[in-house]
């Protein structure tokens, strides 16, 4: 997963521009709940082919936490 396509899931997610998501931009920032966490989880692991708890995800992490995660997990999965 990269990072224009983890943006492009928030975009969608959130309603707003890609190109304004930072990496440092909290999930908290975007208005984000524990709704939106789970389904944020559902469309990452439906994005990189690995499930993915909700419980993993909480709204102070970054995107680019979030990032780091959905890679760790993405190359975890194909090991």
């Amino acid at each position: 997963m990269t990072l224009e396509e983890l943006q492009e899931i928030l975009a969608e997610q959130f309603s707003c521009d890609a190109a304004e998501l930072e990496r440092d931009t909290a999930l908290a920032d975007l208005g984000a709940d524990h709704e939106d966490m789970v389904e944020l989880a559902w469309a990452l692991g439906e994005a990189i082919g690995v499930e993915i708890d909700e419980n993993e995800l909480n709204v102070d992490m970054t995107i680019g936490e979030l990032w780091r995660l959905a890679r760790d997990l993405e190359e975890n999965a194909a090991e």
